[in-house]
């Protein structure tokens, strides 16, 4: 397992139903940690990067309702 950390900036801070489907992201296999920024506007995602490529996680987070703005890098 090869553990890699990857920054999303947000458009906007999470609501309270979108803090709840944080949980829901665990149901990937390969998301092992999701962290929100003190901010509010930062997303830290914690995946095995030997299941998931950069892309596979933002879309993930996409499908689940997250109001991305970009990839931190």
């Amino acid at each position: 397992m090869t553990k890699v950390q990857l920054p999303f900036a947000l458009s906007a801070p999470l609501n309270e139903n979108q803090l709840g489907r944080i949980a829901d992201l665990y149901g990937n296999y390969g998301i092992l940690r999701v962290s929100i920024g003190p901010d509010g506007l930062k997303l830290l995602v914690e995946y095995d990067a030997t299941r998931f490529n950069p892309e596979d996680v933002e879309a993930a987070l996409a499908r689940a309702g997250f109001p991305l703005a970009d990839r931190v890098v």
